[in-house]
């Protein structure tokens, strides 16, 4: 499977999660220690304008607000991500992702990345289930080995590392190399 094409999968795997917050949990904790729920919802749609701007060289992104109908516009930028970089040339040169110049390519996979991880979150955080296909589960950890390095950590990207599961699956691994308690629960 190409890489936009597993966006595009990730995508289709994660949209439905925004469909499980309601009001009621808006405020509830995530994974994500910095977040609340309605936050990780701010958030991802504000990664998701910043990686349309990646993918499509239209920088600085657009801003992401969620309006009256969070879950609809979590929906449409999820869409439009997925077709972003489904564009021809999409993961080739260089682009910006938010303030850093970058390869397309990285921007690419850490936007896999990011709709996986903060997907888990959310799914976590409101009692959902992330189902993935094994390819996905399996390009997340290649992706997260690279990714989950030092120097990321130490620019705050991701956490320190915690111990997965004992049989714990690629995807499991691969959260507990972002710093996420695969086990977490709210």
């Amino acid at each position: 499977m190409s890489s936009a094409e597993l966006i595009r999968e990730a995508v289709a795997a994660t949209s439905h999660l925004a469909d499980g917050v309601s009001p009621d949990n808006r405020s509830g904790r995530t994974p994500c220690a910095e977040f609340n729920v309605g936050d990780l919802l701010a958030h991802v749609a504000g990664f998701m304008a910043t990686s349309i701007a990646a993918a499509l060289r239209s920088y600085p992104a657009d801003d992401a607000d969620l309006g009256d109908n969070p879950r609809a516009t979590w929906h449409v930028l999820g869409s439009t991500m997925a077709d972003a970089w489904a564009t021809p040339d999409a993961f080739e040169g260089r682009t910006h992702l938010g303030a850093r110049e970058m390869s397309a390519f990285i921007a690419g996979h850490i936007t896999l990345f990011e709709t996986l991880v903060h997907g888990w979150d959310l799914a976590t955080a409101t009692g959902q289930r992330l189902e993935l296909s094994n390819e996905l589960s399996e390009t997340s950890l290649v992706t997260a080995q690279r990714l989950c390095v030092d120097r990321a950590r130490e620019a705050g990207a991701f956490g320190r590392e915690v111990n997965a599961p004992a049989g714990g699956g690629p995807f499991e691994q691969a959260l507990a190399l972002a710093g996420r308690d695969p086990n977490w629960s709210a």
